[in-house]
């Protein structure tokens, strides 16, 4: 009986002990407590007016962030640093939430693009509001959502943070290339996006061989299960599928692949629920149906010009 109880204490023990250093690594890329991102160029009333709107309350951490921030993290340089952020860690529940506070002034970065960058990162299991008092591009938010987690002792990887800048500012220069097309949307790009990082990390996780072949097989299969491979570019792809290899290579998913995966089917849950409509039209465009009409219009083009060519000839 005595070794009986000595080998049960023996295993709830490892397994306390084991769930503890899981909770301890997945805590690495958690936010502790709620942070305020203040851009370092806002003066004294458009800070106060930043906070409201963020509701941002009394005696909270705070980092700024100036150039050199931008600078370090990112590699690029911005006039002036007025968009601000509050991160609040998710004490139920997984993935990352960011509610953009100013549409009307964030002019380039979307709230999905903000999502996967966070992801690409290795940022888990926290609420992220942005705001800016006038018009700013956005980008400046997260770098200093990576100065405060780096103050705060997490783990990011600086190689992953430039890989996600650079990811943001991709997927942004898509989505204005394909705004105007019909049946376009960037939740539906984002939702793709999402899919991949979520398969490449199961592939992880089963230990399967990521190469170049294997990353743009999921790209390709993910972009035509999406219906995009009739509005985006080979160029686009050719983007998309740089983007996925660095994903794979990156520090974040290699660490946890699974924690990685739960982040980006939370997106993709995210995104389906929020814009079930602009899926559903860009499904509807690249029915059968639709196919079928724009090909028989392309036939009637053909046709004409045949006949024009045809009716030249009988003068000769």
């Amino acid at each position: 009986m005595y070794k009986k109880l000595l080998i049960s204490g023996l295993a709830v023990t490892l397994l306390t002990t084991g769930a503890i250093q899981n909770a301890d690594a997945a805590n690495d890329h958690k936010p502790k407590e709620n942070i305020f991102i203040q851009g370092a160029d806002l003066n004294r009333s458009q800070l106060e007016e930043t906070k409201e709107i963020l509701g941002v309350g009394q005696n909270v951490t705070t980092y700024k962030v100036d150039h050199s921030d931008v600078i370090r993290y990112t590699g690029t340089e911005y006039d002036f640093i007025h968009s601000s952020a509050y991160i609040q860690p998710k004490r139920f529940g997984r993935g990352v939430d960011v509610d953009i506070e100013t549409p009307e002034n964030i002019t380039r970065i979307t709230r999905a693009q903000y999502i996967n960058a966070a992801i690409t990162a290795g940022i888990q299991d926290a609420t992220i509001k942005i705001a800016a008092i006038d018009q700013v591009s956005g980008e400046g938010a997260l770098t200093g959502i990576y100065k405060a987690y780096e103050a705060q002792g997490h783990t990011l990887n600086q190689k992953d943070i430039q890989n996600a800048h650079q990811e943001m500012n991709d997927l942004a220069q898509i989505s204005e290339t394909n705004a105007e097309k019909e049946g376009y949307s960037d939740e539906a790009l984002n939702q793709a996006i999402a899919e991949m990082k979520s398969q490449i990390a199961e592939a992880k996780q089963n230990q399967q061989q990521i190469n170049h072949t294997t990353v743009n097989n999921i790209v390709n299969q993910t972009i035509n299960e999406n219906n995009l491979n009739q509005i985006l570019s080979d160029n686009e792809i050719a983007m998309i599928q740089n983007i996925m290899m660095k994903v794979a290579q990156s520090d974040v998913i290699n660490q946890d692949p699974k924690a990685y995966q739960k982040q980006a089917n939370a997106l993709k849950k995210d995104i389906q629920k929020h814009a079930s409509d602009k899926l559903d039209e860009l499904k509807k465009l690249n029915t059968e149906e639709s196919r079928n009409f724009l090909q028989r219009i392309w036939d009637a083009i053909v046709n004409f010009f045949k006949q024009i060519y045809h009716w030249l000839m009988s003068f000769l």
